[in-house]
């Protein structure tokens, strides 16, 4: 039960009053940009963002809960509810649920593929801790993107541990334990692609790594997501493994877009929030990098490595043959 509320002087009623309307008017602009994202793609980029929503919605819900200007009543609930809705659909995807930081042990992982999806980032300024990743790590394979110029020299300095390596368009590559039966690029070098083609199992296992143009750029997001789409649907006599940088969050209409355009392969990287990292943020807020599997494989283990040395955390996983 509130307190009775003390008498307001005629300006601080007026503030009141110009304040909920405010945050009515504030709401009202979050959703319509929000909802814009269906046909305009740089507008989905605030989908991606879920801080923003919850920012908006707390703080218009604190003001319309703890102003109440009279003859606002109706306006004043309709905007709680606005405000709670805003709040409620988007803390799912504040991935607060807890995932493993690293793989287990190889001697406890069986035959399962270790993998894992790298954005090494062009300008690192910390090769040592990207090396200590991936040679710790005891990965069958890695899909790497922003590999050039002096960033480059990570892979090569593992070439002992993964001897061998693949090098595409915008710095995407793939490096491996496991001998390669076929490995090249996107034959246009229209879009950034590095494939190996492994056996596995006694079966062929395509293995594909990307690196999607930013969703602000949305025309050659949209020919990276057919062209990809098309290289995925040319291999559906095998079983396939994609991943990557995405640039794309799990909330949002160009994730929708996504699933579609690379089924029947599925999203193994639920709920991890890969950037930016630690070294320019105190949490991460976006999950954009992730990992796609097709039928006939199973994933164990998914999680996100601490910072090392990229704005992007590296996500991995285990991957074996099952029945699906």
């Amino acid at each position: 039960m509130l307190p009775p509320r003390p008498l307001l002087t005629k300006a601080f009623r007026m503030a009141a009053y110009l304040i909920c309307i405010g945050a009515c008017v504030c709401l009202g602009l979050t959703y319509g940009v929000l909802l814009s994202g269906a046909f305009r793609p740089k507008a989905d980029v605030f989908n991606m963002i879920w801080p923003i929503p919850v920012m908006a919605g707390v703080l218009a819900g604190t003001a319309l809960y703890v102003l109440r200007p009279e003859g606002l009543t109706t306006l004043r609930r309709v905007g709680l509810a606005a405000s709670a809705v805003l709040v409620l659909q988007a803390l799912p995807y504040a991935q607060l649920q807890p995932h493993p930081d690293s793989l287990p042990p190889r001697s406890e992982t069986g035959e399962a593929l270790r993998l894992a999806s790298f954005n090494h980032w062009h300008l690192n300024r910390d090769p040592d801790a990207a090396i200590a990743f991936l040679r710790e790590g005891d990965f069958d394979l890695v899909f790497l993107q922003e590999v050039g110029g002096a960033s480059r020299q990570t892979p090569l300095s593992l070439q002992e541990d993964y001897p061998y390596q693949v090098y595409c368009a915008w710095g995407t590559a793939l490096i491996s334990r496991r001998p390669v039966l076929e490995q090249g690029c996107d034959e246009y070098r229209t879009v950034p692609a590095a494939y190996m083609q492994i056996e596995y199992q006694g079966a062929p296992l395509r293995l594909t790594s990307t690196h999607f143009a930013r969703p602000t750029r949305p025309d050659l997001y949209q020919y990276h997501r057919e062209r990809l789409s098309a290289l995925i649907a040319a291999q559906t006599e095998h079983a396939q493994i994609l991943a990557g940088d995405f640039n794309t969050a799990e909330k949002g209409f160009s994730m929708r877009a996504l699933r579609d355009a690379l089924y029947p392969l599925k999203r193994v990287t639920h709920g991890l929030r890969t950037w930016p990292s630690e070294r320019a943020l105190p949490f991460p807020a976006l999950g954009i990098d992730h990992i796609w599997i097709s039928n006939g494989l199973c994933a164990s283990q998914t999680g996100a490595a601490p910072d090392a040395g990229s704005d992007h955390r590296p996500v991995f996983t285990l991957v074996e043959r099952c029945e699906t």
